[in-house]
């Protein structure tokens, strides 16, 4: 059978390049699809990542998921408890806050499925100290209901449903059953949920002797699900958020039982999120790539996850794959920028915009640490603000009338809104002068 992406290559699409998190895209077809980055920006490309254009901007918002019915219908999910989330019905021109979200709706939106123009899910939250729900909606958005999840989960991050009625959402269990709502993730074990009556009942698939883990039988703790691609219709596969062991889960029989499959990979990549197969064989997963946060390493299987070698030329700290076409023609896939697996040539822009991602936008300390920013001229309202690599808001930095322009630095004790000390970790700043953002990322050792 003749390989259609012989030729094809990973490359940087022209995607803004002052954001340090792309946190999600989707594709309407191979031309024209949708962003969100860590800038607070929904972005929109109709020439396959040529160029792009700012539809929206949300300074005080983290936007995490986006998903569309068609090229004018579609939703972003938000880390934003008063607007948790936001629609579109023009294609993005214009984007308008949800506001008959029912009672227990999930405090964060981290995955969204959007089924048809009628039926979307939305999932949440990754955060393990609220309560763990999905939203329904079967007539466009007119009404919603929730469906509670508190007595399955500890923290739900992607969902997909391939009908109205039969679906999953991923993420973590925790073996204490969340006492006192505690934060850590070190209780966590990976979850997977399947229903087949549109949300009314749930099972998890990886409870029990279906689950095959490759030494113990048993989970290791400190882990949990975050991507989910359904790759046809026996093959499944999931990422695992785990900060010193990559794995990914894999399903052959639609999700009936499943294998853990660690990555042996000579960079030992790990803390692993987006995930991506062509078929039942060749496949990539990325991430933050290490405990450090600064690896962004991807990897790459081509015997369906036995075996994983180094694949950075990919792209860097990816967090989500979407494949374009039935049957696939082109693969996209986000981390700190939009990527194109393609066998077009590489675009100028693009190149220029790859060599300068080679100085990483990333400022280190331990106890503080320094931010040199530059104001503009003209320059009227400036603001800072900070949140953990989860989405969760830390705090607000600076918000002020700007009376002096040019150089300053700007200084972060790792304290949070409250004067708590953050722990060590990865964080993402933004940088908002008047209705511009550009965001970096800061890791505490």
């Amino acid at each position: 059978m003749e390989d259609v992406f012989k030729g094809y290559t990973w490359r940087p699409t022209n995607a803004p390049t002052a954001s340090r998190r792309t946190d999600d895209i989707w594709f309407h077809d191979e031309l024209v699809g949708w962003a969100v980055n860590s800038n607070g920006n929904i972005i929109k490309t109709s020439d396959g990542g040529k160029s792009w254009v700012t539809q929206a901007h949300f300074e005080e918002t983290y936007l995490r998921c986006v998903g569309f019915a068609d090229e004018k219908i579609g939703w972003v999910g938000t880390f934003n408890p008063n607007m948790r989330l936001i629609s579109t019905q023009d294609g993005g021109e214009t984007w308008r806050k949800v506001e008959n979200l029912p009672a227990g709706a999930p405090i964060w939106i981290c995955g969204l499925c959007v089924v048809s123009a009628s039926t979307v899910y939305a999932a949440g939250t990754n955060d393990q100290t609220n309560r763990a729900a999905i939203l329904k909606t079967m007539d466009g958005g007119e009404s919603w209901i929730q469906i509670d999840m508190d007595e399955h989960a500890a923290t739900l991050v992607d969902i997909y449903f391939k009908n109205d009625s039969e679906g999953w959402v991923v993420g973590g269990i925790d073996t204490v059953k969340h006492p006192n709502r505690r934060a850590e993730r070190g209780d966590l074990v990976p979850a997977i949920f399947r229903t087949i009556d549109g949300g009314n009942t749930w099972v998890n698939k990886t409870a029990g002797p279906q689950y095959v883990h490759e030494r113990r039988g048993i989970f290791p703790q400190g882990e949990w699900c975050w991507k989910i691609q359904v790759v046809d219709n026996q093959t499944i596969v999931v990422s695992n958020q785990n900060y010193r062991d990559g794995a990914i889960l894999r399903s052959d029989d639609g999700g009936e039982t499943w294998k853990r499959l660690r990555l042996n990979d000579k960079q030992r990549n790990s803390n692993l999120e987006g995930v991506g197969f062509l078929d039942s064989r060749r496949g990539w997963v990325g991430g933050w790539g290490d405990l450090a946060y600064r690896g962004g390493f991807t990897s790459l299987t081509a015997d369906g996850g036995e075996n994983w070698s180094d694949a950075n030329e990919v792209g860097f700290r990816l967090n989500r794959f979407r494949l374009v076409g039935t049957p696939t023609r082109v693969v996209y896939a986000s981390g700190d920028t939009v990527y194109k697996y393609t066998d077009e040539p590489l675009e100028e822009a693009a190149r220029m915009r790859a060599a300068a991602d080679a100085a990483d936008r990333t400022l280190v300390g331990w106890d503080r640490v320094e931010i040199p920013i530059f104001v503009p001229v003209g320059t009227e309202r400036f603001s800072a603000r900070i949140w953990d690599r989860s989405g969760a808001f830390v705090t607000l930095l600076a918000h002020e009338r700007v009376t002096e322009h040019g150089a300053r630095t700007l200084v972060w004790d790792f304290a949070d809104e409250h004067g708590q000390l953050e722990p060590p970790g990865a964080y993402l700043l933004r940088l908002t002068f008047d209705n511009r953002s550009e965001s970096f990322l800061i890791v505490r050792r």
